[in-house]
């Protein structure tokens, strides 16, 4: 009797604790932050409401500096702030008319759709005209909208160049094998990099300049520090040789330092043309992995959690690879969904009420067996959610229908479960078994039409057919494993 009541109570704590990480979150320090590493719901666009945006192909043509160097082009550049700052349009269009192919559109609608689930949107539409590359976007709307839409675009043409000549480019994005975000925390603060790895062809380019005319010239600093001990040592002598010493040891000084200016070769890595870092190397480079530092060491979170989250972008966007042409955004409006979220919070308390009137029937009617039975659904619904979260399914109109029909079918097995409970011991098990037999004979087609919805590249029928599968699925494994064995007297 003992054992069975400890069974019992390790039982309701196992669901107590599932309900705590699945209504409540499992929360960690991380970055100095509390973080709930629990996954969030994903909600559609026809809950959050969506944004609507039309990508041409680029006419623009390059703007040039003062000195030559191209800077950008007339889509970055205003007329007016050429002419502030006296710089030139080129005639060069930043795309090659050769380069207008379906082909390359083709491409770049690829690399797009790579973007935007490496930045977590799932929920979209990418419509592509194949006459003149022209992309229709939907994208739902929510507070890292606007920081996607500025990056998807983005060429993402990375190189390693000589800082002086920006025409002798050592590496590209084809040398590249993959980027990652990683921080390092100490006892200063927290410093975010990024970890450039490239694949054997730029582990050995990156190996040869790094040991070769890049690498830093530790003889010539030498040099530089032998002239300024003799330079010291110089002003010990005699007053009539301080001035003639110590001007012959500055004119050698100021030589070697030109020489050293001039002899010392770097690299320059850059971004579609944004100079990130300018340096030579101390050490040569074996294992062909550069961890490029975002920031430096802070205790400030909201500083910290910036950073991160530009540096994953810049990581997202190199990783889906180079954009095989320029596009420019046309058109950005917000399309406000007909169902706000108040609405919506008001239909899940509506839900929240009948499941909880429900559950209270149960106890009334069926005493202790049905306070389990209640406890036992309880712990079914956490189950569910967490499951919805961790099996990507989208929350839509649609999905929290089917999530009605769960409950309610989940409802109907609980209470057969618990008439079964009152009869007689010897005739329990059997009754058991006829029970779940006959309810996956008669869900069986509706598990094939859940299947069929999931295949179905609609959202609407998808998160649907999805939230029916995983909901029936689990209803049936829960109730057989968990509720029936609660109800055991």
């Amino acid at each position: 009797m003992k054992g069975n009541k400890l069974k019992l109570i390790t039982k309701i704590l196992a669901i107590l604790t599932i309900c705590l990480i699945s209504f409540v979150g499992i929360y960690v320090k991380s970055t100095n932050k509390m973080q709930n590493k629990v996954k969030d719901y994903e909600f559609s666009k026809d809950l959050d409401g969506y944004r609507e945006l039309i990508f041409k192909v680029s006419d623009a043509t390059e703007v040039l500096n003062s000195e030559g160097k191209v800077i950008g082009n007339t889509d970055e550049y205003t007329d007016s702030t050429i002419e502030k700052n006296s710089y030139q349009k080129s005639e060069n269009k930043i795309n090659v008319e050769s380069d207008l192919t379906s082909e390359n559109y083709q491409k770049a609608k690829k690399v797009i759709e790579t973007r935007l689930k490496s930045l977590g949107i799932e929920d979209y539409e990418l419509a592509l005209n194949l006459e003149d590359g022209t992309m229709h976007l939907k994208i739902p709307e929510d507070s890292n909208t606007s920081h996607t839409v500025s990056n998807i675009l983005q060429v993402a043409k990375f190189e390693i160049r000589d800082s002086n000549d920006a025409s002798n480019v050592l590496i590209t994005n084809d040398d590249i094998k993959k980027i990652s975000t990683v921080y390092n925390t100490t006892s200063s603060g927290t410093t975010v990099y990024l970890q450039i790895e490239f694949n054997k062809d730029g582990k050995n380019i990156l190996k040869q300049i790094s040991n070769g005319e890049y690498k830093t010239n530790t003889e010539n600093s030498n040099n530089s520090t032998e002239n300024e001990n003799s330079t010291s040592d110089g002003e010990n002598t005699s007053e009539e040789n301080t001035n003639t010493s110590s001007e012959t040891e500055n004119n050698d000084e100021n030589s070697s330092s030109e020489e050293n200016t001039t002899s010392q070769k770097k690299i320059t890595l850059a971004i579609d043309n944004n100079e990130m870092i300018t340096t030579s190397f101390d050490d040569p480079i074996e294992d062909g992995i550069i961890d490029l530092s975002m920031n430096k060491a802070t205790t400030d979170n909201s500083s910290i959690t910036e950073t991160l989250q530009s540096a994953s972008t810049i990581a997202a966007v190199v990783n889906s690879g180079k954009m095989p042409l320029t596009y420019k955004i046309t058109e950005n409006s917000y399309i406000k969904t007909d169902i706000s979220k108040e609405n919506l919070q008001k239909a899940m308390y509506v839900i929240a009420v009948i499941v909880t009137i429900a559950l209270i029937y149960l106890i009334f009617k069926k005493k202790l067996s049905g306070l389990m039975a209640a406890i036992s659904y309880v712990g079914f619904v956490a189950i569910e959610l967490l499951v919805i979260r961790y099996t990507n399914v989208m929350i839509s109109l649609e999905s929290i229908v089917a999530g009605c029909v769960i409950l309610a079918i989940n409802y109907m097995i609980t209470y057969t479960l618990l008439k079964i409970n009152e009869t007689d011991v010897e005739l329990k098990n059997k009754a058991y078994k006829g029970a779940f037999k006959s309810i996956i004979m008669k869900t069986i087609p509706i598990f094939i039409i859940s299947i069929v919805f999931v295949f179905i590249r609609w959202t609407k029928i998808s998160t649907f057919g999805m939230t029916m599968f995983w909901g029936l699925f689990l209803s049936i494994i829960y109730n057989y494993v968990v509720t029936k064995n609660m109800l055991e007297k």
